[in-house]
């Protein structure tokens, strides 16, 4: 990031961020129409066949939304025909690489890289594996500039390998799950700001515009989550509230206003995490609710994102019973994913796991889960703990046809369409 963007950016964000956390702790009306100032001054780039909300309709009309002409016909079709199937695999990949630099990195972290790659630096490890996206830990986060050359060095790998793009995703929901903190601003928590759909906008949008100047394309938020008031979720904070009308409201502002910067919003964590103390990164929670009272509760403002076009449904590891008898995580669960979430809701997108490095799925065979998750519907896999494991499992499968040639095209087709509309092809 050049120090010119930088100061250009910083001088914007200063009036905004008033209003916003102005806005978010008194609720004032006051605040809530600096705040619609601070939106209306700001010069926004849409992204394309996204959800765009009309801001400044005429005295008395409602505020409308629309949504943008498709990209032209055939592009991704185009590309997908043009990759192997080595490519194609690359593409369902995700992982998180060791370093901080795309070419040099500490003697740990070449370690790190190849005990689960076999190849020591990001950038070799991008073109070899053909990957369609990363995901930025800590680990790979230290200032701004060097987050922005991170970015800038993985792209060149992946376009001189495939000549596609690749999706760079962070978690920045605000509150206590942000990745980066230098150059940006840290937003409060979903808690913090929930009923203040103007607020929440505005966090979305500032957030994808500063997160997108580093390179990065993709935010893992907002949380959908319900969460009740007699359990402590461990989603807590996170979530909007206890009321999935509120937490609709929300979300959906959430995802309008990250999308209208220009990032890929990735709603989390279907099929709804809020109901259970379980920690899904220690063991599987297990929802023991009806199919009537998820429907009242959970499926709300999952439902309501779809609605607005959300580009990516990140699946959680728990089971609910009630929606897949078989009690598996909705990981790899066909009930919960294509089902569900693709057939009875109508979602087209992208759909992504959580960190399959978590301990809700620890005890499954990390070749076997990433070809049941394919198998189940996804799209994206994050975190596979052992890249070269789950490359050449998909690779595998596809060859001996426990994954279809067609369903590996669905899946890669649906990412390059999402790369299409943010630029990447």
């Amino acid at each position: 990031m050049t120090a010119s963007r930088s100061r250009r950016g910083g001088a914007r964000l200063a009036p905004m961020l008033a209003a916003l956390l102005l806005a978010a702790c008194s609720q004032s009306a006051a605040a809530q129409q600096a705040t619609q100032q601070a939106t209306e001054a700001t010069d926004r780039p849409q992204l394309q066949s996204e959800t765009t909300v009309i801001d400044g309709p005429a005295p008395g009309a409602p505020t409308a939304t629309t949504v943008a002409p498709a990209p032209v016909p055939g592009r991704a079709e185009g590309i997908l025909a043009e990759l192997s199937l080595e490519e194609k695999v690359g593409q369902l990949l995700m992982p998180v690489l060791a370093g901080r630099d795309p070419a040099q990195v500490s003697s740990e972290d070449q370690k790190t890289n190849r005990t689960a790659t076999g190849l020591n630096v990001p950038a070799e490890i991008v073109a070899n594996y053909h990957l369609g996206g990363v995901i930025y830990l800590a680990k790979n986060i230290g200032t701004a500039d060097q987050v922005d050359l991170l970015s800038a060095g993985l792209q060149q790998a992946a376009r001189a390998d495939s000549g596609v793009g690749l999706l760079v995703a962070v978690d920045q929901e605000g509150g206590r799950v942000n990745r980066i903190t230098d150059g940006v601003t840290v937003f409060p928590s979903a808690e913090v700001l929930s009923g203040d759909a103007a607020a929440v906008r505005e966090a979305g949008y500032l957030t994808g515009r500063q997160v997108s100047d580093l390179g990065i394309n993709v935010v893992l938020a907002p949380v959908a989550d319900v969460t009740q008031p007699d359990i402590e979720s461990f989603i807590s904070n996170r979530s909007y509230g206890t009321d999935p009308q509120i937490v609709s409201q929300m979300v959906t502002a959430s995802v309008d206003g990250l999308q209208d910067s220009g990032v890929a919003a990735a709603v989390k964590h279907w099929p709804g995490h809020g109901g259970t103390d379980v920690d899904s990164h220690l063991e599987l929670p297990v929802l023991d609710i009806s199919r009537q009272a998820w429907d009242q509760r959970e499926r709300i403002p999952f439902q309501a994102a779809i609605e607005h076009r959300v580009s990516i449904v990140l699946v959680g590891h728990l089971a609910i019973p009630s929606l897949d008898p078989s009690g598996s995580p909705a990981t790899v669960s066909s009930a919960m994913i294509d089902g569900l979430l693709r057939t009875e809701l109508g979602f087209d997108g992208v759909v992504m796991t959580d960190a399959l490095n978590m301990g809700a799925v620890e005890g499954i065979d990390p070749g076997l889960l990433v070809v049941q998750a394919v198998q189940s519907g996804v799209d994206i896999l994050l975190v596979p703990p052992d890249l070269g494991v789950a490359y050449r499992a998909l690779k595998t499968a596809v060859e001996r046809g426990e994954i279809s040639p067609e369903r590996l095209d669905q899946s890669v087709l649906r990412i390059l369409r999402l790369k299409e509309r943010l630029g990447q092809l």
